[in-house]
C-alpha cells in the first residue's frame, strides 16, 4: 500500500505542467527583449509567463510589472508593461 501511494504521488509530479518558476531566463533572453514588445511577444521570447508583482490601472494607463527567475544564483529580471508594451526592464546577475 505504502509503495502504490509513493508510486501515485511520482507520477502526478511527472505529469504537473510547466510553471514559470521552472523557466529561467538568461541575459541573452534579456538583451532580446526591446521596447514596445507587447507581453505576448516578451513570453515568446523568454519561454514563459512572468509573476505579477505589481498592477496599477491610472487615467486609463495600465501599467504591469513582472519578474522572472534568472539561471543563476540570485539572478532575475524584471519588465514593465504599460498598455501592452514594454517600457522598462532590468537585470541582476542573469549570465
Amino acid at each position: 500500500m505504502r509503495v502504490s501511494i509513493i508510486m501515485a504521488a511520482l507520477m502526478s509530479v511527472a505529469a504537473a505542467p510547466v510553471f514559470a518558476s521552472d523557466c529561467k531566463v538568461t541575459k541573452a533572453h534579456y538583451e532580446a527583449l526591446a521596447s514596445g514588445m507587447t507581453y505576448d511577444q516578451a513570453v515568446s521570447v523568454l519561454g514563459c509567463e512572468g509573476e505579477e508583482m505589481s498592477n496599477t490601472d491610472i487615467g486609463g494607463i495600465k501599467t504591469v510589472m513582472l519578474m522572472w527567475t534568472g539561471n543563476s544564483m540570485g539572478g532575475n529580471m524584471n519588465a514593465m508593461f504599460q498598455d501592452d508594451k514594454l517600457v522598462s526592464k532590468a537585470q541582476f546577475g542573469l549570465k
